[in-house]
């Protein structure tokens, strides 16, 4: 799909983020949202340099069940559902 994921990592040229007016202000898929913005602009460049980023949520929750919330929650996206109701499947309420 060529679009890429805050987990993945996303290098954008400072004068092209603010040109497409940076991240959108909503509370979940704000990465998807301004890769589908940069894609407009121009083909995604993928640099193979090594990046680390946190991967709390996939050892605390596993690889597999992470897997399937991410691509569940992406395809909701997709289909229109707001980044409001997603937010609140991705961080559910703490069990007491």
């Amino acid at each position: 799909t060529s679009i890429s994921t805050g987990d993945q990592c996303q290098f954008v040229r400072r004068e092209v983020f603010e040109q497409i007016d940076g991240f959108a202000d909503i509370p979940l898929m704000e990465d998807i949202d301004l890769s589908k913005r940069l894609k407009k602009k121009s083909r995604p460049l993928f640099v193979s340099a090594r990046a680390e980023t946190s991967g709390r949520k996939w050892q605390r929750d596993g690889i597999w069940p992470t897997i399937l919330l991410m691509w569940r929650l992406r395809l909701a996206y997709f289909f229109g559902a707001s980044p409001e109701i997603l937010e609140q499947r991705y961080y559910p309420p703490e069990k007491p």
